[in-house]
């Protein structure tokens, strides 16, 4: 059998025994690993654009993944952004992955493995898959037209933006209407 390249995405809640199962499931295949933590920013620290030590946290992570499995795979590790998809996007870029596997909880019920299908390769979830239901879908095409990775993104935004003028000028004009009825 053929080395695998194995994209390795951990996420929160991620323990060490689902990431040494996640590699282990190839049997003698000796896979190539590449692991990805995506750095876990706050409300708080992503307002205030202060990442640093969020993603220095995330850097040590993807250090202690591995030394986890240093024994099971040829592995290689990083920290990534704090979107999953744009942190598998960028690890992509230089690791030709066969193959992607989500390893702890991603909170979003199923919604984040359909946007990793979309790089067209096989995305599977170390353990039991979440049921996604109708609330998260509407989330994850919330979150896909706020980050512009909908076609809709354009539409919403022109719509946003001239909705916000109309309310404008409707305020402004019950202002003047107002002045103009106290003179």
């Amino acid at each position: 059998m053929a080395a695998h390249n194995l994209l390795v995405v951990l996420l929160a809640g991620g323990s060490r025994a689902e990431l040494r199962r996640a590699v282990e499931q190839h049997g003698e295949d000796w896979p190539t690993v590449r692991v990805v933590t995506p750095t876990s920013v706050g409300k708080l620290e992503w307002l205030a654009t202060d990442e640093d030590e969020a993603r220095a946290e995330a850097d040590a992570r993807a250090l202690e993944a591995e030394w986890i499995l240093a024994e099971e795979a040829d592995v290689e590790g990083q920290g990534g952004d704090v979107d999953p998809v744009q942190a598998v996007e960028d690890a992509l870029r230089t690791f030709p992955a066969d193959e992607i596997v989500l390893v702890g909880d991603s909170g979003e019920n199923g919604a984040l493995e359909a946007s990793l299908r979309e790089f067209g390769l096989p995305v599977r979830r170390a353990g039991a898959a979440p049921p996604r239901s109708r609330r998260d879908r509407r989330r994850q095409r919330v979150r896909q037209i706020a980050g512009g990775r909908s076609k809709a993104t354009p539409f919403v935004f022109f719509v946003a933006v001239n909705g916000f003028l109309l309310l404008s000028a409707v305020l402004i004009s019950l202002i003047v209407l107002l002045v103009l009825w106290l003179t």
